[in-house]
């Protein structure tokens, strides 16, 4: 039984520690992927201007992937993404990598880059 209960606290640790992992996708806000996410075309013709509003910026920051999925970022995910807004000269056709932990559709974000 002790080894029992030692194996199943190694796994817990183990899990509680998940490396980071690189995604790429667009980076969107969260009200438009809400409202506009379904067109074909909204993740490459979302724009800077639009991330930059203010009702955006609230709704919080993600990752739109190929097949459509949006993984939320935490709250320093969306300090970094503003930050990073605010630098980017790109308009439109925003695609990053981002690094950090996925646990399921959300993302503790430690890096976020554009994507060549």
């Amino acid at each position: 039984m002790k080894k029992f209960a030692l194996m199943l606290f190694v796994a817990l640790s183990v899990s509680a520690f998940a490396a980071d992992t690189t995604v790429k996708g667009y980076l969107v806000d969260m009200a438009c992927a809400k409202e506009d996410g379904a067109k074909a075309d909204f993740p490459a013709k979302h724009t800077k201007g639009c991330l930059q509003m203010d009702e955006c910026e609230k709704s919080g920051y993600g990752l739109m992937t190929a097949d459509k999925k949006v993984i939320r970022f935490d709250a320093a995910g969306n300090a970094a993404a503003k930050k990073f807004i605010t630098e980017l000269t790109k308009k439109t056709d925003i695609r990053v990598s981002v690094t950090g932990a996925v646990t399921g559709d959300n993302m503790t974000v430690s890096k976020i880059d554009l994507q060549p």
